[in-house]
């Protein structure tokens, strides 16, 4: 993950993309079985990767050497899987992008400034975060038609209910340009001796 941030500038386009893909793959291929056993990364392991997938996600929405709506995509395409474990690794995936752009306490130190950071929420919360509310609120109607829930549907169910509360109550920057007003106006007011 840091590396990555640290190398962006001398990689392409192209290994960057090629990075992230392979990274959801190896995730997404995993629990696969192999023989009479399942080999499982373990749930600290996979959420690693995940919040790596997520920063190179940020670190290349703001020059746009990542194509957001290919991973919202992705995304919708697991979600429509049916499948509960992929359903649940989907709902992995849309929570690191939440974490990751929150700017919060949450978001990874890869060495940016905040200035980073705020430029990469004020963007994602224009259109990734519409996103992620979009199809979580696929799965939680696509649940609510169901008559009975088995403990693994309860638990995928329980988990996209907690990323519908993480979207909806979203800390949202005012955009840029009212930070300026806001900056210009504020010395305008006060006297120049506490300019100065």
């Amino acid at each position: 993950m840091e590396a990555v941030v640290r190398e962006w500038i001398l990689l392409e386009k192209t290994s960057i993309e090629s990075l992230r893909a392979f990274l959801l793959t190896y995730v997404l291929q995993r629990p696969k079985y192999v023989g009479k056993k399942e080999a499982f990364l373990q749930k600290y392991v996979r959420e690693q990767i995940l919040l790596a997938v997520a920063v190179i996600v940020k670190r290349g929405s703001l020059d746009k050497s990542i194509n957001c709506k290919s991973i919202f995509h992705e995304v919708g395409q697991l979600i429509s899987s049916g499948n509960p474990t992929v359903q649940t690794l989907a709902c992995s995936i849309l929570t690191a992008l939440l974490s990751e752009f929150s700017s919060s306490s949450k978001t990874s130190s890869i060495g940016l400034s905040m200035e980073f950071h705020g430029n990469c929420k004020r963007l994602f919360q224009e259109d990734g975060l519409r996103q992620i509310f979009m199809l979580t609120m696929e799965v939680l109607q696509e649940f609510s038609r169901r008559e009975n829930l088995n403990a693994q549907m309860s638990c995928v169910f329980q988990r996209y209910l907690a990323l519908a509360n993480q979207v909806l109550s979203w800390n949202f920057l005012p955009p840029n340009h009212i930070l300026c007003f806001f900056k210009s106006h504020l010395f305008m007011d006060l006297p120049k001796k506490q300019v100065n």
